[in-house]
């Protein structure tokens, strides 16, 4: 992935906040197939996020259950699932943030917090 600042119309069928990312990834690099399809996706998980938004609000974080309990919105279970998604998606497609550093991937992210753990864990008992 490389700067550049050509412009590129938003792929068909993203809504506001999808086609809002898009647009502004690839004003800012030149980005391969590979990445372009990740974009798409990273791009049509921002969309279902907001819409899952949608139906918590409109419907409550509560609904009842089969037997009349209240229990958790189904769409929050859906909206955690797409959030990891996201997440390794985002991680995937390697955009650097303002310092130039790119979201760690899920294994090298518990890799740092367990060295973390083990240096902090070696002074203490120093």
């Amino acid at each position: 992935m490389t700067t550049a600042s050509r412009s590129t119309r938003a792929p068909a069928g993203l809504a506001r906040r999808g086609a809002s990312f898009w647009r502004r990834v690839v004003a800012g690099f030149d980005l391969d197939v590979a990445e372009s399809e990740l974009l798409v996706e990273v791009c049509r998980a921002l969309d279902e996020c907001e819409a899952l938004h949608g139906v918590v609000a409109d419907q409550g974080r509560t609904v009842a259950g089969s037997r009349g309990q209240v229990v958790a919105h189904p769409a929050l279970s859906e909206l955690r699932q797409t959030r990891l998604m996201l997440g390794r998606l985002l991680a995937q497609l390697e955009l650097p943030d303002a310092d130039g550093d790119t979201l760690p991937t899920p294994v090298q992210a518990r890799g740092r917090r367990a060295a973390q753990t083990r240096w902090q864990g070696r002074r203490g008992t120093a």
